[in-house]
C-alpha cells in the first residue's frame, strides 16, 4: 500500500491561488487605451507616408536617409515613455523622480535633442519616415515586457531604466547628421 502523501490537496482553500493577482480595472483600462493609441500612429504614420511619396516621392540616394532617420528617431520613443508617467505616477513624484536622473544622463538627452534636430532639419522632406523609429521602440519595448506590465509600479521602474540604461542617446542620430551633410554639401 502506497503511504499518502501528507501534503494537502488544497492547502489554502478560497485563497490567493499562487502567483495570481487580482484584476485592476484601472491598469487594464489603461493597458486597452495604450494599445488603441499605438494602433492610430500605426495608421496615421502610414497616412503620412503614403502621402509624402505621392506628392514628393522617394528617389535615388533618399533610399539611404530612410533608414537612416529612422534609426535617428528611436530615442525618442523615450518621450512616449515619459508622457506614459503622466498616467501613472502623480506631478510631484514625477518631477522628483525625472529631476533625481543623473546629470550625465540628462545632458545625453539634451544633446540627443540637439543632434537629432539637426538631422531631421537637413532631410525636412523626409520626416514623416522618422517617425517609425520612434513607433518601432515603443512598440517593441511595449510588447516585449507586457507580460510584467500590467501594474503601473511595474511600469514606471521600467520606464526609469529605460531612461537611465539607454546606450548613448546622442549618438544614435549621429550617421543621419553626417549624410544629411555629406548630400547638403558635397553631392549635387
Amino acid at each position: 500500500m502506497k503511504n499518502p502523501s501528507p501534503r494537502p490537496i488544497d492547502p489554502a482553500p478560497g485563497g490567493m491561488g499562487g502567483a495570481t493577482r487580482m484584476h485592476d480595472p484601472s491598469e487594464a483600462e489603461h493597458d486597452r487605451t495604450r494599445r488603441r493609441w499605438m494602433n492610430a500612429a500605426f495608421v496615421a504614420i502610414l497616412l503620412a507616408n503614403f502621402a509624402q511619396l505621392r506628392l514628393v516621392g522617394v528617389h535615388g540616394r533618399d533610399w539611404i536617409s530612410l533608414p537612416l532617420l529612422m534609426v535617428a528617431a528611436i530615442p525618442l520613443g523615450l518621450t512616449v515613455k515619459m508622457f506614459e508617467l503622466r498616467f501613472k505616477m502623480a506631478d510631484d513624484e514625477r518631477r522628483l523622480v525625472l529631476g533625481e536622473l543623473p546629470t550625465a544622463r540628462k545632458i545625453a538627452l539634451v544633446a540627443y535633442g540637439t543632434v537629432a534636430t539637426a538631422a531631421f532639419a537637413l532631410q525636412p522632406r523626409l520626416l514623416s519616415w522618422a517617425l517609425w523609429g520612434l513607433w518601432l521602440y515603443d512598440f517593441i519595448t511595449y510588447y516585449h515586457d507586457r507580460p510584467e506590465r500590467i501594474r503601473h509600479l511595474y511600469a514606471v521602474t521600467k520606464i526609469l531604466d529605460e531612461l537611465r540604461g539607454f546606450p548613448v542617446p546622442w549618438a544614435w542620430p549621429v550617421p543621419a547628421l553626417i549624410w544629411g551633410l555629406v548630400r547638403k554639401t558635397l553631392l549635387p
